[in-house]
């Protein structure tokens, strides 16, 4: 992506300075999405797809940004890499050795910026079948599990089993786990989990979103070791996006992360059911009203026709109390299959909610956060057992 600068541990804010003073687009990497040593900058994204111009900041470790300015230029040794550090000599020639090819003492360097100005604009008038010569596609080293959380009711709680199974599943897997909005309309992530995200959904499918590496800076990374994509502002932002916009998101996403994790809108919109096309497990939210198990055993039965309720699939029953005048058996009979999990109704969960916080990172015990733990267990087993088999780089429906 030839006039594009990546600044890799920086905000938007940094990131609108530069491009200003440069006259070319910036975009930025917040540091906490790169943190992890263990998470590939590159995981599964085309060497292509990468800018021309990438500058690492003081922000990171210097051993991170080295690690990483290797990872890059073992695939791509045209992408011009800057480091931003004051280190001592013997970092900075490691630096290099790595394909680092410049080191600036800080992002508002005057001389800096006029070398940015003038890489950039060379890039301009290369010819950019000169500078790729191959599409090398980075290998995905792991086993992707999609799990979309939906019911055909509102108000059954699918937000906080999606949160807190995303919270259960980074324990496992840290900084390998995105837990994705897809309320197209009223999503409400950010507000269960107290985000401001710079970025939402609407960006994500914008078309500088289709690009692997640029859909990272959409993201907002939550404390407790996962990723986020929050959703729209605006009800009116998504109005045009359609099915297979919603199932190529989705695929990007597989493509950097073990898990992948869906909370979907009310009912059985196009979104929804472009996410179980592309989904491994899907979790049924119901609670023990009549009328939303009755919905629930139509909902299951329509997906069953139409070929897109995975085999690996959940029953939760949520709000469970005695007061509802049913049994546990009763769900059953009335939907149709076991219930795999069963969450009590407690105060206590909502009220973390309401104060933007997980229930797992406040309760360290309890009913619903065993049946949160071992529902995430179970799909951490599955994704376990299926990297076990020979040849299996990706995970197909169970």
């Amino acid at each position: 992506m030839i006039g594009i600068v990546l600044v890799v541990g920086s905000d938007d804010e940094v990131a609108d300075r530069i491009g200003t003073a440069i006259g070319y687009r910036v975009v930025a990497l917040s540091a906490a999405t790169v943190a992890s040593p263990s998470v590939s900058l590159l995981r599964g994204m085309d060497a292509s797809q990468l800018p021309g111009v990438m500058v690492f900041t003081d922000e990171i470790p210097v051993e991170r940004s080295i690690s990483m300015a290797a990872e890059v230029h073992a695939v791509r040794s045209d992408v011009v890499m800057i480091l931003v550090s004051r280190g001592e000599a013997s970092i900075l020639i490691e630096a290099m050795r790595a394909g680092i090819r410049d080191i600036a003492p800080s992002l508002d360097d005057a001389t800096f910026l006029a070398n940015l100005r003038a890489t950039l604009s060379a890039q301009a008038g290369t010819d950019a079948s000169g500078v790729v010569a191959t599409r090398v596609a980075q290998p995905v080293d792991f086993t992707s599990r999609t799990i979309t959380v939906l019911s055909p009711k509102g108000g059954v709680g699918k937000t906080n089993i999606s949160v807190n199974l995303a919270v259960a599943l980074a324990e496992q897997s840290p900084m390998d786990v995105v837990l994705v909005d897809l309320d197209l309309m009223f999503g409400d992530v950010s507000t269960v989990l107290d985000l401001r995200p710079t970025h939402t959904l609407e960006d994500a499918f914008k078309a500088g979103g289709r690009d692997s590496l640029l859909l990272k800076t959409f993201l907002t990374v939550h404390d407790q070791g996962f990723y986020v994509l929050c959703g729209a502002e605006s009800p009116a932002a998504n109005d045009n996006v359609s099915g297979p916009d919603v199932a190529e998101l989705i695929r990007q996403l597989q493509s950097q992360f073990r898990y992948v994790v869906v909370d979907t809108a009310a009912g059985l919109d196009d979104a929804t059911l472009a996410a179980l096309e592309v989904s491994h497990d899907a979790i049924v939210v119901t609670t023990m009203d009549m009328a939303c198990l009755r919905s629930v055993r139509k909902a299951v039965e329509l997906l069953g026709e139409l070929a897109l309720l995975p085999a690996s699939k959940y029953v939760a029953v949520n709000f469970a109390d005695k007061q509802s005048g049913l049994r546990i058996k009763d769900v059953e009979a009335v939907i149709g299959l076991p219930a795999d999990i069963v969450l009590p109704r407690m105060p206590e969960v909502q009220a973390a909610a309401n104060r933007g916080v997980p229930a797992l990172t406040v309760m360290k015990n309890g009913p619903f956060v065993k049946s949160i733990r071992h529902l995430a267990k179970r799909i951490f087993d599955r994704a376990r057992e299926m990297e076990s088999k020979p040849g299996h780089k990706r995970l197909e429906v169970a």
